[in-house]
């Protein structure tokens, strides 16, 4: 086996695992092939933690049985928790500076988004931001 590909996933893409069967099924794919070492940061488990309190996402998981927690658990698992040293203020809309940050401080290759404002800047130093399909498509 190869060496792994770094990733910092950003909030939407966490969502969309749980609520979505097909990007889910793909992306438990890879979290078992562990052909991804995902990392994530305390500022980035505080705002799913914040967007698992939404009305509509709280309706979805109470229908699934799943509590926010399991879901913040399921993360941990399959996640390494780093804490960004370098504040960053790169992006217009300064909630999702956090993503490259800790991207910054694991060294990851990637950063994981559907946001179009995050897709647009393409690159930050060595750092990819690339889409959902897009990671698939990479780690076939």
């Amino acid at each position: 086996m190869g060496k792994k590909a770094k990733v910092v996933l950003d909030t939407n893409i966490w969502i969309s695992i749980f609520f979505n069967k097909i990007i889910g099924r793909e992306f438990d794919d890879l979290f078992r092939s562990e052909k991804i070492e995902v990392f994530v940061s305390e500022e980035i488990l505080q705002e799913i933690s914040r967007v698992l309190e939404y009305q509509k996402i709280k309706k979805i998981l109470k229908k699934s049985g799943i509590s926010s927690r399991d879901v913040l658990e399921e993360i941990l698992r399959v996640s390494k928790v780093v804490n960004p040293r370098k504040k960053l203020e790169v992006l217009e809309d300064p909630e999702d500076n956090k993503f490259l940050e800790c991207a910054l401080e694991s060294e990851t290759e990637y950063v994981v988004s559907g946001d179009k404002h995050m897709l647009r800047l393409k690159k930050f130093g060595d750092i990819k931001i690339i889409s959902a399909r897009e990671l698939m498509e990479r780690m076939k």
